[in-house]
């Protein structure tokens, strides 16, 4: 039998090398010819592994392995699920031969699987998966803590981030923390080795606690996150500056999730200053974070007001990721959408919408190209890009062609939820608002009705699940259900609506008035004149005297925001006092209302 020129006595010493080279190469930020590099060693090891399997299976395995993590890098998704799957297989053959060897590398090649498949999307499999790597580690650390603490500790760290995206938040806390407690018993131990594991498993689970409602724990963690690597670097300068900056990403997310807006633009600008000082130094390996750094400094300026500042920083990592994208398409065009969809938010609350809607049909348009390649991964990211364009397109009054990229975001979403209704029921109730409003501007009430009774009872669903997530959608879709309700003289169904609307809306402006109370304010207002209608009028006094002080407080920090709300609550709200026989309380009222509308008009 003659010889593959990659079975060479020499070839096993190369792939060796080839590997070591992809490592340093993926270090510098040259993925391209890191993942050159593990190619070749792979194919040198599959020639190696058909001529003696004995010997060189398991070096397949290992070469395959470090593919897969360059795939994924390099955003070949797909072809990085198949590597990792194929790592798996022959990791779980040798397993069966040698337990005590292969097990091991069979429940880290499962855990890198799980993070692959649910970068496919394949969420179902992503959460079985990382069950199973689990499973394997706890047994293997039952037996020797020492040597697989570390290893169950990755384990479930990977478990949780898929247990959040599976919509299962009590589970996620519960698992996020056993691996936050099985890293601070390894940093009992060995504190030189495990500290920075310790503040890498905060940072990673932080925002994952974030996203299924437990955003107290999330900032918590987010601040030790921040705080231990503050420490690394001061100790060593320069050790662990990425890290560093990417706990700062996450610390200014979770504090803006708790309405701490100062902390987190301050947590923003920190990290993008960081990120764009390694960008100086190493273009390669850190502009993507800088792209997705400004994007999360931008929001936390509009939180703000600084809408211009905000404009900037979007403007910013627009043009350095069609600089990626132009270089190397099939990696960055995911970074473009993303620059360019934070850039669209940001002219949107520029109120320039001809610019926002041409940015969101940009995002659209790339998200199809990426669907093309890989429909899995990318079809949820084109779902809502189409809902994103859909609202813009009913703010600009746009109807038709918000009726059209509302539908196809409807279908996609019904589709991915008979596929995984835990990661996208929300998405789709969230669709189905829209086209609520759609319909609604269109005069289809009885439809709009129709679509807003199928949202509500998603999120009265969902609000059981996780209440602090979703009562704010819950309240959303309320309001419109009162809107449907009393435009098709439903009254007394309408008055029950935006009462429960304004109940959930006043719980939510307790905990955080700066974020909820615009939104109490016209409830209240609308809830004061289906009161009046109904003429329940002590109740409707009470409540409209609530919405005007209310907007009294908004309009005095935000008079141009606020301003005519403010006029129109109080015109209400004299029209009650009048009908209650109080004719100088509502003159006095009409007295301020023609002082807010002169204060506006100058």
């Amino acid at each position: 039998m003659s010889l593959s020129p990659y079975v060479s006595p020499e070839s096993a010493a190369h792939a060796a090398r080839l590997l070591e080279l992809s490592e340093r190469l993926a270090g510098s930020g040259r993925r391209g010819e890191a993942l050159d590099a593990a190619r070749e060693a792979g194919q040198i090891l599959r020639g190696l592994a058909r001529l003696n399997p004995d010997l060189y299976l398991a070096d397949l395995a290992e070469g395959l392995s470090v593919l897969a993590l360059r795939l994924s890098q390099a955003r070949r998704i797909r072809e990085g699920v198949g590597i990792s799957r194929e790592t798996a297989r022959i990791r779980r053959r040798l397993t069966q031969q040698d337990y005590d060897a292969h097990a091991p590398g069979l429940a880290e090649s499962l855990c890198r699987l799980a993070a692959d498949l649910s970068a496919a999307g394949e969420l179902r499999d992503a959460l079985a998966t990382a069950q199973e790597s689990v499973g394997l580690f706890r047994s293997l650390a039952r037996e020797a803590p020492r040597t697989y603490d570390a290893g169950l500790a990755v384990a479930l760290t990977t478990l949780a981030c898929r247990l959040s995206e599976s919509g299962r938040p009590s589970d996620t806390f519960v698992t996020a923390q056993q691996a936050i407690s099985v890293r601070r018993r390894l940093v009992q131990a060995d504190p030189d080795a495990q500290v920075p594991e310790l503040a890498a498993a905060l940072s990673s689970l932080a925002p994952r606690l974030r996203t299924v409602g437990y955003v107290v724990e999330a900032l918590d963690q987010a601040r030790e996150a921040v705080g231990l690597y503050r420490r690394l670097d001061e100790e060593e300068p320069g050790s662990c500056t990425s890290e560093l900056a990417g706990s700062l990403e996450v610390l200014a997310n979770c504090s803006a999730a708790v309405g701490r807006r100062e902390e987190a633009l301050e947590a923003a600008e920190e990290a993008a200053a960081l990120y764009r000082g390694l960008a100086r130094r190493a273009p390669a390996l850190y502009s993507p974070e800088v792209i997705r750094c400004l994007g999360t400094l931008a929001r936390r300026l509009s939180d703000v007001g600084r809408h211009d500042e905000a404009l900037a920083a979007t403007q910013e990592a627009v043009g350095i990721s069609r600089a990626l994208a132009h270089s190397a398409p099939d990696t960055h065009l995911p970074d473009l959408a993303g620059a360019l969809k934070a850039h669209a938010a940001c002219l949107r609350d520029a109120d320039r919408l001809d610019g926002a809607l041409a940015a969101s049909r940009e995002v659209v348009s790339i998200r199809r190209t990426l669907v093309r390649s890989s429909p899995t991964t990318y079809t949820p990211a084109l779902a809502e890009s189409l809902y994103i364009l859909a609202v813009g397109l009913y703010t600009a009054r746009r109807l038709h062609e918000s009726f059209t990229a509302t539908r196809e975001s409807i279908g996609i979403y019904r589709r991915l939820v008979r596929a995984n209704p835990a990661s996208y029921t929300a998405d789709l109730a969230r669709a189905l608002n829209i086209l609520t409003l759609n319909l609604n501007r269109a005069g289809r009430t009885h439809e709009a009705l129709a679509a807003v009774q199928e949202a509500v009872t998603i999120y009265r669903s969902l609000v059981q699940i996780d209440s602090a997530a979703y009562k704010p959608d819950l309240a959303a879709c309320l309001h419109n259900v009162a809107k449907c309700l009393g435009d098709t003289g439903h009254r007394s169904a309408a008055l029950a609506a935006i009462r429960e609307t304004a109940e959930i809306r006043r719980e939510l402006a307790e905990r955080d008035p700066a974020t909820h109370a615009p939104a109490l304010a016209p409830c209240l207002h609308r809830l004061a004149k289906r009161l009046a209608e109904a003429g329940h009028r002590d109740e409707a006094l009470e409540t409209a005297r609530e919405a005007a002080d209310l907007y009294r407080s908004l309009a005095r920090t935000q008079p141009q925001t606020f301003g005519q709300g403010l006029a129109d609550t109080l015109g209400t709200y004299a029209s009650v006092l009048q009908w209650s026989g109080k004719e100088a309380d509502a003159a006095r009222i009409r007295q301020e209302i023609e002082a807010v509308t002169e204060q506006m008009a100058r």
